[in-house]
């Protein structure tokens, strides 16, 4: 009897081991046929997405106890600068997390494996991507990365202290209406605002979109002329004057990149280090609501101010997953690539943090649960519904020079134009900063 007993207990074990093994969507290739083998994972992010990445990695090894990950969390600045470097040594990690804007680049320098086989042979489906999310990830013919979660510019703002000050933040409102309530806010409560990304092209290309362009360049340099990039700066020194935008030396007093539990939004002891609002994007919700919820604030979401906010937004792949030509195992990469865009339970421990999944079946499926793990996922939602109303198609990824353009050129002058007294004027801002991408766009 006790042998009969072990034997079922040995059967029931072995079917539980199975039927976990079936659970995972990982396409058509078994993991478990890969023998012990260590994968690379590559990504940047704030302090939530690593803790719910390393979730959805700890249970793909749950379920297929030979494959283990040796992950490389990073912030945004350092994360490039390191894997250029392991590119560099032809030593990148196995799946690296990808970004829209420079995305090109690593193709055209050969990082990046073409998934177009793997797609064709089934092993890697891509059935619950909408054509145009899908396309999102191609470069020329070639398929070289996932979408791994949708969002869309966004202003995160204060809302217990809009709503103690009885401020209403309207939905798309223009530049003129932000200033006002800007105003408003800095009267009250001598709180202020922290622009932009300094050494980011966002908020300029934001910008260029409202005057009707789709794109702040392309390959052959800007697109604005140089009076209509003067605007731009001319904004940033008026508001500054005026005294509710941080100027640069307060800049330096506060963090607002990197670890968004210092970021002014959710963290400062007084008033005039806080800010009301932070430029953000949708996905980044979560994690500011998570440091905000310990200081008792409730946070709202609406999207950046524009002076044509329906042409200046739009739904964004929020990052994507790629698998690198440096991967020995490029089978069993494609095999974890399909679990982290198709698989519900991964996608459960992912918790939507890169945003609202690029599989819509799956997200309509994973709701219930991700709300009761996180109450920002259905306001995340609802904000991309307005926005996939009220948006413009999104720009092409940027040319090869943007990076270059962005750390020699966009940081300067932004550092410049929020200076207490800056050196230059709004015109001559204009100028140099049309002068000088065309510049780097012709010599690239």
């Amino acid at each position: 009897m006790k042998k009969l007993l072990s034997v079922l207990l040995a059967a029931m074990m072995l079917l539980a081991v199975v039927s976990a093994y079936a659970e995972l969507k990982v396409g058509t290739y078994d993991p478990a046929s890969a023998g012990n083998v260590e994968l690379r994972f590559g990504w940047w992010g704030n302090q939530k997405r690593d803790a719910v990445t390393l979730e959805a990695l700890n249970f793909f090894t749950e379920n297929y106890p030979n494959v283990t990950f040796n992950p490389n969390a990073q912030n945004w600045s350092n994360y490039w600068a390191l894997m250029s470097t392991y590119a560099s040594n032809n030593d990148l990690p196995d799946i690296m997390q990808q970004d829209y804007a420079y995305l090109q680049q690593w193709v055209e320098a050969g990082d990046l494996l073409d998934l177009t086989p793997y797609v064709e042979s089934g092993a890697l489906d891509v059935s619950g991507l909408s054509d145009s999310i899908l396309k999102s990830g191609m470069v020329g013919d070639g398929l070289y990365a996932l979408c791994a979660g949708v969002n869309a510019p966004s202003l995160l703002y204060n809302k217990t202290l809009t709503d103690s000050l009885d401020i209403t933040v309207p939905d798309n409102m223009t530049w003129d209406e932000f200033e006002e309530i800007s105003r408003k806010i800095y009267a009250a409560r001598g709180i202020g605002v922290a622009y932009g990304e300094g050494n980011s092209e966002n908020p300029l290309t934001y910008y260029a979109r409202g005057l009707g362009y789709n794109a702040l360049w392309d390959a052959n340099g800007v697109i604005p002329t140089a009076e209509e990039m003067a605007g731009y700066y001319e904004r940033l020194v008026k508001c500054v004057a005026e005294g509710w935008m941080f100027d640069t030396d307060e800049q330096a007093n506060v963090s607002t990149t990197g670890d968004l539990n210092m970021h002014p939004l959710v963290f400062g002891k007084t008033d005039d280090v806080r800010t009301w609002c932070a430029f953000a994007f949708s996905n980044q919700l979560a994690a500011f609501q998570a440091a905000a919820t310990a200081d008792g604030i409730e946070l709202g979401i609406t999207a950046w101010p524009s002076a044509n906010p329906q042409a200046s937004n739009y739904m964004k792949p929020g990052q994507f997953f790629s698998v690198t030509t440096d991967t020995k195992n490029p089978d069993l990469a494609v095999a974890f690539l399909n679990y982290l865009i198709n698989d519900p339970q991964g996608n459960i421990k992912l918790q939507a943090e890169r945003g609202v999944p690029a599989n819509s079946a799956m997200a309509v499926e994973i709701a219930d649960e991700l709300n009761k793990l996180d109450a920002t996922y259905g306001t995340a939602a609802a904000y991309l519904a307005i926005v996939a109303e009220n948006s413009s198609p999104i720009f092409p990824p940027l040319p090869a020079y943007a990076g270059t353009a962005n750390d020699e050129v966009i940081k300067y002058l932004s550092d410049e134009m929020l200076a207490p007294k800056p050196g230059m004027t709004a015109e001559e801002a204009g100028a140099y900063f049309v002068e000088n991408v065309n510049d780097l766009a012709a010599n690239y």
